[in-house]
């Protein structure tokens, strides 16, 4: 009945050491009656239910498949990176596919996950394009248009960003970090007075992780970071009043 967490992984493709790392979690570290939060972005790009994705990512569907079988919960949270998947998953019983979070209780525990994209709300520019790339418009052009034209287009566009922005959180200027860092804070402080005793996000690559005292009520807020530099993966389990990092295999 343990818990575990990824995301941000980015995964460029079948080559990339971080595949295989999701790969072994989902074929030995998780076991029946666990519960696997895909909390966005695993992938640098796989958008809509194109077959050039699927096949380049067959063994992450098999894995993911196996998993479910064999009694594992699977919840995908879309992240910026890898959207409009409800219909590649489809096929796969015990894998729930959200646009933006996901809460459920685990040992009389709330939890609530988001990727966190749309955490800064004075980001207009991206919430924007990102509302846009949801519209029934964009789904039906995604729709219509070949994966590769979509995979050549995506991968240029991941590759202008990577080179505009910082991979992690620490490489950004002071006065943005800790603007950031605040955000997210005050969003987990939300969350946490809602009730729930975890909060969970991504996104902003910020190795971060939080206690708050709310109403009485104690409540943890963490954030996955980027497992490329971090190298790391969350996981919890009953009993256990924090959420632990664990090193990818």
């Amino acid at each position: 009945m343990s818990l575990i967490v990824i995301s941000d992984l980015h995964i460029w493709g079948p080559d990339d050491p971080l595949y295989s790392s999701l790969l072994s979690l989902l074929k030995t570290r998780a076991v029946s009656g666990d519960t696997v939060v895909l909390a966005g972005d695993l992938f640098d790009l796989f958008v809509g239910n194109k077959t050039v994705f699927k096949n380049r990512y067959s063994d992450f569907f098999h894995a993911l498949s196996d998993a479910t079988n064999r009694g594992v919960k699977c919840f995908y949270i879309e992240g910026n990176h890898d959207f409009q998947l409800k219909r590649t998953f489809r096929e796969l019983q015990g894998v729930n596919v959200q646009p933006t979070e996901v809460s459920f209780v685990l040992d009389g525990k709330k939890f609530y996950f988001s990727h966190g994209d749309t955490v800064v709300r004075t980001d207009y520019g991206y919430r924007f394009l990102r509302a846009f790339f949801r519209s029934p418009i964009m789904k039906a052009v995604i729709f219509l248009l070949p994966g590769k034209w979509i995979d050549k287009l995506g991968t240029l566009s991941s590759r202008k960003s990577r080179e505009r922005k910082p991979t992690i959180l620490l490489d950004l200027p002071l006065e943005r970090r800790e603007y950031l860092r605040r955000t997210f804070r005050s969003f987990a402080a939300e969350r946490l007075a809602l009730g729930y005793d975890f909060v969970v996000m991504g996104h902003c690559h910020d190795l971060d992780e939080m206690m708050f005292n709310i109403g009485g009520r104690t409540g943890q807020y963490v954030n996955v970071g980027f497992p490329r530099a971090h190298g790391s993966y969350l996981s919890w389990s009953p009993g256990e009043d924090k959420i632990q990092r664990e090193k990818l295999p």
